[in-house]
């Protein structure tokens, strides 16, 4: 572990993400680190009290990872993947509590085989789902709700107009998703999504208006 990444502050851990976003934009889809509104936001459609495990899909530079672990009861039940070795060693840095697995989320399945993680309650997504490639996309989510427990919740947030989540790809993978907040105090401003399996109590399918468009 590099000492140097432990003692980096707000501004160099900005800084960094900035570079790593100019050097693999499509990857990074961000124009700075989630705020702590939106990370907050994204914490809150965890439920905490039930067994398993959380996997964040790209940790970046940790803001969200920070919110889940404020609120986790054991900081092993949380667990990042993130593709950038640079980050891994800086969230292994920041939080030496949270399992920090280096990969690339569309070979989720494996990489948490080979961590023995057989239950997961709900995995949180920073990933760009909308610019990924859509064989990767489909694969990585259908590896995620491969592991979900019965119940268990995929969140994810976006910036663009669009469900993050095409409504043909929720169609082939069984799944269904809402909008849940708009979360102003970010830059830019997000929209916040819950996804769950077809059939689920309160998994109520898209609406054509809210693929299309943001609350007023």
């Amino acid at each position: 572990m590099d000492p140097v990444l432990s003692r980096q502050g707000p501004l160099i851990r900005i800084l960094n993400f900035w570079r790593l976003s100019l050097r693999r934009p499509r990857s990074i889809g961000a124009v700075a680190p989630s705020s702590e509104a939106l990370a907050t936001a994204i914490a809150e459609q965890v439920d905490f009290d039930t067994p398993g495990v959380i996997v964040e899909l790209g940790g970046g530079t940790g803001s969200i990872t920070a919110a889940l672990v404020e609120r986790a009861t054991d900081q092993q039940d949380i667990v990042v993947i993130e593709r950038e070795k640079s980050l891994c060693a800086l969230l292994s840095a920041r939080y030496p509590g949270v399992r920090v697995v280096c990969g690339d989320a569309q070979y989720l399945g494996r990489l948490l085989r080979d961590e023995n993680i057989v239950m997961v309650k709900a995995v949180v997504s920073g990933l760009p789902l909308l610019t990924m490639p859509g064989r990767a996309r489909l694969k990585m989510i259908r590896q995620a709700f491969a592991a979900l427990a019965p119940g268990g919740v995929f969140v994810q947030f976006t910036y663009g107009f669009a469900a993050p989540v095409p409504r043909s790809v929720a169609e082939h993978t069984g799944i269904v998703g809402r909008r849940t907040k708009w979360i102003v105090r970010n830059l830019p401003p997000a929209a916040l999504w819950l996804y769950q399996r077809h059939g689920v109590p309160d998994a109520t399918p898209l609406s054509a208006g809210e693929e299309s468009s943001f609350p007023q």
